[in-house]
């Protein structure tokens, strides 16, 4: 009753004096007539981005509430006494420190194998990838000596003239003088010709008009 008197308050279709002073008196009336305002603000988009709600009370309260069980059927885990531990052989001693001693290597036995497993696999598919994509390579024959295979992936050495003693400066510039001397004697001999083939022709064109002047 209390609520819906509360409710028609909020909205202004109601004023009463007895629930505006249970609102003053009552602290539970009170957080109700808060969590109201909340919800309407929320229905009509006008609460904001973030909302404090202090729950920490009801929290406790529930808390304060839960039942407490106790488990008869738990046992106490028993523990060895000072004169009964002196009485207990040495292994019976070591023995909870073996077991966890042994749980550990295991452990570490099988990260390792897999730590290995995981890395040869790695090795084998890059290997793999490596040798799919690897480039043809040529046998060439180089100026100074033998064959060595050459690829686009091979770096090319520089050849040093000091460790041929000089030698290779001396082959490259015969070899450019060579072939100079070869280009300047075909252009000398295509010029001969040009000439004889340019004498021949005259010494054609006037036996043809000499011929033609006899005809006539």
């Amino acid at each position: 009753m209390h609520r819906e008197k509360l409710s028609a308050l909020m909205d202004g279709e109601a004023l009463d004096s007895e629930v505006v002073r249970l609102v003053s008196e009552n602290e539970v009336m009170q957080k109700q007539w808060e969590r109201y305002h909340v919800i309407r603000d929320v229905m009509r988009s006008d609460a904001g981005d973030v909302l404090h709600f202090n729950i920490a009370s009801q929290v406790a309260l529930a808390i304060e509430k839960e039942p407490i069980i106790i488990s008869l059927s738990a046992s106490l885990e028993s523990q060895p006494k000072p004169n009964t531990w002196a009485k207990m052989s040495f292994w019976n001693k070591i023995r909870p420190w073996t077991s966890q001693i042994t749980q550990v290597g295991v452990a570490a036995c099988v990260s390792l194998a897999v730590i290995i497993g995981v890395q040869q696999y790695n090795s084998d598919s890059s290997v793999g990838a490596d040798s799919q994509f690897d480039t043809p390579a040529f046998n060439t024959l180089p100026v100074m000596g033998s064959a060595s295979p050459v690829g686009l992936d091979t770096p090319v050495t520089p050849v040093d003239d000091e460790a041929f003693g000089g030698d290779f400066s001396t082959q490259i510039r015969e070899s450019n003088k060579r072939i100079d001397a070869m280009l300047q004697q075909y252009e000398l001999s295509r010029r001969i010709d040009a000439g004889k083939n340019h004498g021949t022709v005259q010494a054609e064109n006037q036996s043809r008009g000499a011929q033609a002047q006899q005809v006539q």
